[in-house]
């Protein structure tokens, strides 16, 4: 699964999020915040407990752990996304690394929290190690990501249909990837206790905004021609149909929530 081009992933997210920094609050933290209430109640965060969260992006969840008490750090590896996470929370305390080389000592966290990211790691099984290692014995290392997405998945219908996938740079860890995928990856990581389950969770959104915006920034699609980005815009708006509701749309989109115990 590791055997990659890892200058060109870091190269390609440093861009996607680079470009992503300044809409991501609006748009994409509308398609990835599902899971973060299971996250946290996972977290049992407490307020003798110094946790991190690894991938913060504008730091809204580091936040929403600091608020239930824990000392809290969030690591990126883009800097505008750090720059963003301190300006809106700068009482908190965000640091720049790549997340295979923790900047923290072994034993330091109790809690380590991955939101959403583990599909972007050049190295998922590397980054995992990292954070098995900063972890104090004991400590809780707790994650969550969507496994099947119709309203983002709608998006990525239109995507493969009208675009060349193969000219973009993606991490190792399958889009499609299984509860099966994610014991792998933190049995591999040297976690030995470990529980990963699926959920049903419905995305709710008033359009398709979120969406659309999320997809164009992430994968520059406003240097395609006119023509390539409206048949994308229709097609996901076709594909997207099903599951519109009176008031929007309801996507019955699964996750896995998963904790795994040093």
């Amino acid at each position: 699964m590791d055997q990659v081009d890892a200058d060109a992933i870091v190269q390609f997210e440093r861009e996607t999020w680079t470009r992503s920094a300044p809409s991501y609050a609006d748009s994409t933290a509308k398609l990835t915040s599902l899971g973060v209430s299971h996250l946290l109640d996972a977290a049992q965060l407490t307020g003798d407990c110094r946790a991190l969260e690894v991938g913060c992006g504008p730091g809204h969840i580091t936040a929403l752990m600091a608020a239930r008490g824990a000392t809290v750090t969030g690591v990126d590896l883009v800097p505008a996304m750090i720059e963003t996470a301190r300006a809106l929370h700068p009482d908190l305390e965000f640091v720049e690394a790549n997340a295979e080389q923790l900047p923290f000592a072994s034993d330091t966290f109790d809690v380590v929290l991955v939101n959403c990211v583990i599909r972007h790691f050049a190295h998922p099984t590397v980054v995992c190690t990292e954070i098995r290692r900063v972890l104090k014995p004991g400590g809780r290392f707790v994650f969550a990501d969507a496994i099947e997405q119709f309203g983002f998945g709608a998006f990525i219908e239109a995507l493969t249909s009208h675009h060349t996938m193969g000219v973009l740079a993606h991490a190792p860890f399958p889009f499609d990837a299984t509860k099966q995928d994610y014991e792998n990856l933190v049995n591999a990581a040297g976690f030995a206790r470990y529980d990963v389950a699926v959920q049903q969770l419905t995305l709710r959104l008033a359009d398709l905004e979120p969406i659309l915006q999320t997809g164009w920034v992430m994968w520059d699609l406003a240097a395609l021609p006119e023509d390539t980005q409206a048949k994308i815009r229709e097609t996901t708006i076709q594909a997207a149909e099903p599951y519109k509701m009176d008031n929007g749309y309801a996507f019955p989109d699964r996750w896995v929530v998963g904790t795994a115990t040093k």
